[in-house]
């Protein structure tokens, strides 16, 4: 328990870390033994591994020294895929701008200026609107890549990934479902700001991104995806909205939209993690904390409460969304001939060795998982072998301190042997 809220220890430790980092203020002492596999699994669940590992900097060494390396590997992770996005981000629009392609960045390598640090930031993907007629050039330009394309499981967008993890999602409409927002998002793309020296990119305005934002959290928590990292960033670019910010159009549109008691009990939230606190009347934010720290646990008074319009499709994906899920991943090991055809051109000739094909891929995607095992599990025992070499040099160094001869010699040319056998001849004459 943590002040009265259902949260174990290791939750209420990671929410103070958080707390401390963010306010850029020294990490909080232990008060007990913390169990760091779960620190690790909950840090790395909710996407905040970098922010944790900057908050544990000096608290580490209570941890055991393989829960160290995977979290220090977690975060080298992070970072080299940070830079990775910032490369690929640029490609991408070098390629919009190529092809004449109008695209709005909806989300991108930018968080990282919401934070102290910009390796705090957690990139998941990135996101871009653009025209429906323009998907199939993209297409085209992201296999020249040599990326491969998959199932989005959030929405309507099409995914395309790379190693070592990039994640691009192109939308032909902006992924809000909310009617009100629809209507607001309903601009075609070369209508939006556009990007400083860029003629076909472009980006969201404050308020743009701010409803953008509060759209897609509403999505996140339909699907059960909700977590804590998402309600941090949108903590963070609130508080770096600026003055001139238009409070009260926002404010209309969200009243219109019915999304003014998610918006508050997020905000409520966000204050009781990252902020002051208070005394305050938190109410639906505590049901709303045990939602995301449960991963999506039902509670119908919470979605009564807070998004009581949205009832359908709750409804709906609490019902259908495992069954929806398992018919998808079905039709991912097996697409669709269409599909096949991009990997498989002999499909287009000869559509009876489609089974073939479909077998062709699972062989390498199985190769593939075997091969990802492989690493991870070599470089466990790189690490236990260079841990167990750590623990039999420190006991041979401790055992030669123990000993006689390891006594450190009193002067150049006097053996240990000798200052044993100067010992001894002492002790026969009395002294």
């Amino acid at each position: 328990m943590e002040g009265g809220r259902p949260i174990n220890y290791e939750i209420g430790f990671i929410l103070i870390l958080l707390k401390a980092v963010i306010n850029q203020k020294p990490s909080q002492p232990l008060r007990k033994q913390v169990n760091w596999d779960t620190v690790l699994k909950v840090s790395d669940f909710q996407n905040i591994i970098s922010l944790v590992y900057h908050g544990m900097l000096g608290l580490e060494k209570e941890a055991s020294e393989e829960c160290q390396y995977t979290f220090y590997q977690k975060y080298k992770k992070e970072l080299l895929l940070r830079e990775s996005y910032i490369s690929v981000e640029e490609v991408i629009m070098w390629q919009l701008e190529k092809h004449r392609i109008h695209g709005l960045f909806l989300s991108g390598t930018g968080s990282g200026e919401l934070y102290p640090k910009p390796e705090m930031a957690h990139i998941g993907r990135l996101e871009i609107f653009v025209e429906e007629s323009a998907l199939p050039i993209i297409h085209d330009f992201m296999r020249e890549m040599d990326y491969e394309q998959k199932e989005d499981r959030l929405g309507d967008g099409i995914i395309y990934t790379r190693t070592p993890g990039i994640r691009i999602v192109f939308y032909g409409k902006v992924p809000v479902e909310n009617k009100v927002l629809q209507k607001y998002f309903s601009d075609p793309v070369k209508k939006y700001l556009p990007l400083e020296k860029r003629k076909y990119i472009h980006i969201l305005s404050e308020e743009e991104e701010y409803l953008y934002r509060v759209g897609r959290l509403v999505e996140m928590y339909i699907v059960g995806m909700l977590k804590i990292q998402d309600i941090l960033d949108f903590w963070q670019f609130h508080k770096v909205i600026g003055d001139q910010f238009r409070w009260k159009d926002v404010n209309e549109l969200l009243e219109k939209a019915r999304l003014k008691e998610f918006v508050r009990a997020v905000g409520l939230l966000s204050i009781l993690w990252f902020g002051d606190g208070g005394r305050l009347d938190y109410g639906t934010a505590l049901e709303l904390e045990e939602y995301i720290l449960s991963g999506g646990k039902e509670n119908r008074h919470l979605d009564e409460a807070i998004l009581p319009h949205e009832r359908v499709r709750l409804d709906f994906y609490r019902r259908d969304r495992e069954e929806e899920w398992s018919n998808k991943k079905r039709e991912w090991f097996f697409p669709p001939r269409e599909y096949m055809m991009q990997f498989f051109p002999v499909l287009e000739k000869h559509p009876s060795l489609l089974l073939f094909c479909w077998l062709a891929r699972c062989i390498r995607l199985l190769k593939r998982i075997l091969m990802g095992w492989l690493r991870k599990t070599a470089a466990k025992i790189r690490n236990k072998g260079s841990t167990l070499k750590e623990r039999i040099r420190a006991l041979r160094h401790k055992k030669k301190e123990e000993e006689p001869g390891g006594i450190p010699s009193e002067g150049p040319g006097v053996t240990p042997k000798e200052i044993q056998d100067g010992t001894n001849m002492e002790e026969e004459k009395g002294i």
